[in-house]
């Protein structure tokens, strides 16, 4: 069996930026893509499962990003990176943004 391709906290960030706000903002979801040269729709389903998990728990967010969906009623999405998620949520908008760009300021994307 393959290793796990676990997310960074990188690019956790920058999705979870995404979740809540728009990609645009930094140059869009292929910028996270070059950060580990992951799949865009990898990139999607964890910015959708991030969306679903803010709802969950009550945070507001720009509904620009529809949350997971295929699951069953009264399902929520995986709680997965929520220990980084969750004080992401509490940053100002330009604060968690200036953070995005710092992020791809200093990451070397994979080729």
């Amino acid at each position: 069996m393959a290793p796990r391709n676990y997310f960074t906290p990188e690019e956790i960030t920058l999705c979870a930026y995404a979740a809540m706000y728009e990609a645009a903002d930094f140059g869009g979801e292929s910028k996270i893509t070059r950060l580990t040269n992951r799949s865009p729709a990898s990139i999607r389903m964890k910015i959708q499962n991030i969306a679903a998990m803010l709802d969950h728990a009550g945070i507001r967010r720009e509904r620009v990003v529809s949350p997971l969906t295929g699951l069953r009623h009264g399902q929520v999405g995986r709680t997965t990176n929520w220990e980084t998620v969750e004080p992401l949520a509490r940053l100002g908008r330009k604060t968690f943004l200036e953070r995005c760009h710092g992020i791809l300021a200093t990451t070397r994307p994979t080729v």
